[in-house]
């Protein structure tokens, strides 16, 4: 019994039964009612006219009857009915049935020198009678959705469980954990549902391992490398050292990437501005070429060594690939939306939706002349999103690229960051 599958059913076909039998009790009142009254109403018509053609003598009764039918339309389909009849009970008489003026039906039977009329009613049911029927259908119509709408809810409530771990999923990407109960197949949906979520731990931690244990073990070969390439000629040390150089750059930046994707940090109260002029300064302290064209005052919910981070290689990006960077904060729709201009050639439009890939590099021959793993993209928008925030980039007209910082501010911290 705590199968969904037997409670729908049992659910469904109980209800049904309860609403049709319901239905077909009223139902059966209302023709009940119907037929005793059509049966009252027919008796005291005939005893009426019939009382009207009789005269009492003593104990004896005398029937009057009329010289000739009673007057009106003659109704051939009735009249052929009961001629029918009287013909099976060998019952010869003459009989006519016709409708007065007034809406009556009367029936006129020849009986030796006179005729005997009395009234008669309609053989088609009443009007009522159809009102019930369509109320029973109605009844049994709106009874059903009832029911269906009902069981759907209930079925459909247990399986909000997949929707709340829809809802819960960390920033990280782990699932959270489900509690076992409820019926058969929804302890079995939420056990499947807790061993995958394992199974997804465990393989983003086995990820971390391995590229932190790639990355340390990379550090002893590329050391002897190093002290190696000391005993080269002056021209050979240089390229060597060069390309270790990129080599320990590529395998930090590795490390990093999967330590955004898996580590969370704390929260505190930043002002925005003074986080990116910082950054500004910064940059422009190591001869970059940043300037910064206005700073709305803001104050955001965030990480700040997290977010300095994912600005510093944004604007190391624009600065490096773009000739130069152009930095501006503005708070629009109660978000802080940090620009990131360059005048470089921007990027294809083809690869645009590439680039926040690991390792993305829009021209490959730009390897030997401008150092970089390919990963500081990645590494800001995984930054970014982490904060709750959005990362986006696009071209400029005619030339350079645009990338689009917005975080939500910090409502709370508004009055004191105006003040």
């Amino acid at each position: 019994m705590n199968s969904i599958r037997i409670r729908f059913s049992l659910m469904l076909v109980g209800s049904v039964l309860c609403v049709v039998i319901l239905a077909s009790a009223v139902m059966s009142q209302m023709i009940l009612g119907l037929v005793e009254k059509d049966f009252r109403d027919g008796l005291t018509s005939r005893v009426a006219a019939f009382s009207n053609s009789i005269t009492f003598r003593g104990n004896d009764a005398v029937f009057h009857l009329q010289p000739a039918p009673i007057e009106g339309k003659l109704l051939e389909a009735p009249t052929k009915l009961l001629q029918e009849a009287f013909q099976k009970s060998q019952a010869n008489f003459d009989i006519f049935v016709k409708q007065t003026p007034d809406g009556q039906r009367w029936a006129s039977i020849k009986m030796g020198p006179g005729w005997l009329s009395w009234p008669i009613r309609e053989h088609a049911p009443p009007p009522e009678v159809w009102w019930g029927l369509a109320g029973w259908m109605v009844l049994i119509t709106v009874g059903v959705i009832g029911v269906a709408l009902t069981v759907a809810h209930q079925t459909t409530n247990q399986l909000k469980l997949l929707q709340s771990m829809a809802m819960s999923v960390g920033k990280d990407g782990v699932l959270p954990v489900l509690k076992e109960e409820g019926s058969i197949e929804i302890k079995a949906t939420a056990q499947a549902l807790n061993m995958m979520g394992a199974s997804l731990k465990k393989a983003m931690d086995s990820k971390i391992r391995l590229v932190a244990a790639a990355g340390h073990d990379l550090r002893t070969p590329m050391t002897r490398m190093r002290l190696r390439a000391e005993f080269l000629n002056e021209r050979e040390r240089e390229e060597w050292l060069h390309d270790l150089d990129e080599m320990d750059h590529i395998a930090d930046s590795a490390i990093q990437l999967v330590r955004e994707e898996t580590v969370g940090k704390g929260t505190e109260h930043v002002r925005l501005d003074e986080l990116v002029g910082d950054v500004c300064a910064e940059l422009t302290l190591i001869k970059m070429r940043v300037t910064i064209a206005g700073l709305d005052h803001s104050s955001v919910k965030i990480s700040p060594l997290a977010l300095k981070r994912a600005l510093r290689n944004l604007i190391i990006n624009a600065a490096t690939h773009g000739g130069g960077a152009i930095v501006s904060l503005r708070v629009h729709d109660r978000r802080a939306v940090v620009l990131i201009d360059d005048n470089g050639p921007g990027i294809p439009e083809q690869f645009l939706a590439s680039a926040f890939e690991p390792f993305f590099r829009a021209d490959p021959a730009r390897r030997q002349s401008i150092p970089g793993a390919g990963l500081g993209l990645a590494i800001a928008k995984e930054i970014v999103e982490r904060q709750g925030g959005t990362l986006e980039i696009e071209n400029r007209q005619p030339h350079g690229l645009r990338q689009t910082l917005s975080i939500e501010i910090d409502i709370a911290n508004v009055s004191s960051v105006a003040a």
